[in-house]
């Protein structure tokens, strides 16, 4: 990865060069790598070179915590990055909010060759003290330095209104998937929903859940850590009044972890892709 600030300073840009295994068995991106890629700006704007948030004691007394997670994929992410052709993508970030506790981050992830557009990103993190695992406050300094153009949005997923039939699948966090704060990182979650969703494809109990199905949107919302070797239940229901969606909640015993939605594309769409 190589970073660099965009010319009038307010941006930060990452050049990645994917590799074949970066991609599924169908050729494309899978969701977990394209959100560990933006993870790893989203961290080279705390700790890099070119780093626009500098909190002191940053990972000796205090920490940033992921509170929420969006994804909005573009068509192009399907048709355009393939491994074997053009897989070179740049990742650019850019802080949109910094408020008493938290900080919103906002950008895209686009081909490098064209610029077209394959994701959009958006992710809300919580300045953290590492003693007590409880938000601190933002200095005054830096928020200043970011001063608020509006009110900082409630950022949550979807709650069913109206659920149908609910499937379980059991998941065991690796030590791989745990992170600079020692616990899993958000990338994971997506990994296990994603399989729990190629599951419900094999055993066709969705009928909009078919082979080739192509994600349009992820959110998450982050409610509690798990750390290395714990077992999680991820749990999936379709919202019976939301078309084209599967609703996860990942637990640890009776604890809501994660809470996350898929939004898929349309028959409409899909025949285009």
């Amino acid at each position: 990865m190589k970073t660099r600030l965009s010319e009038d300073g307010t941006k930060l840009v990452a050049t990645y060069e994917l590799h074949p295994f970066d991609f599924d068995r169908s050729g494309h991106l899978k969701l977990w790598i394209l959100a560990a890629i933006i993870d790893a700006n989203q961290v080279a704007n705390l700790l890099g070179d070119h780093a626009q948030l500098r909190f002191p004691g940053f990972l000796k007394t205090v920490t940033g915590f992921a509170r929420y997670q969006e994804f909005r994929i573009q068509p192009e992410f399907y048709t355009k990055l393939r491994p074997g052709a053009d897989t070179t993508a740049t990742v650019t970030l850019w802080i949109s909010h910094v408020g008493k506790t938290s900080w919103l981050l906002e950008g895209d992830v686009r081909l490098a060759s064209t610029g077209e557009v394959l994701c959009h990103c958006l992710g809300q993190a919580v300045l953290m003290n590492m003693a007590t695992r409880k938000p601190t406050g933002i200095p005054e300094f830096i928020r200043e330095a970011f001063p608020a153009q509006n009110p900082l949005l409630r950022l949550d997923v979807p709650t069913p209104v109206n659920p149908g039939r609910m499937y379980r699948h059991d998941f065991v966090a690796l030590p791989s998937d745990s992170d600079i704060n020692e616990h899993t990182n958000f990338s994971t979650y997506i990994r296990f929903c994603a399989d729990a969703t190629a599951a419900l494809v094999r055993e066709g109990v969705f009928s909009f859940l078919k082979e080739g199905v192509k994600m349009k949107k992820i959110s998450l919302l982050f409610q509690k850590e798990t750390k290395e070797g714990e077992n999680v239940t991820v749990e999936a229901t379709e919202d019976l009044g939301r078309s084209n969606s599967l609703d996860f909640q990942v637990k640890k015993g009776n604890d809501n972890i994660v809470k996350c939605c898929f939004e898929f594309f349309d028959d409409e769409i899909k025949s285009k892709l």
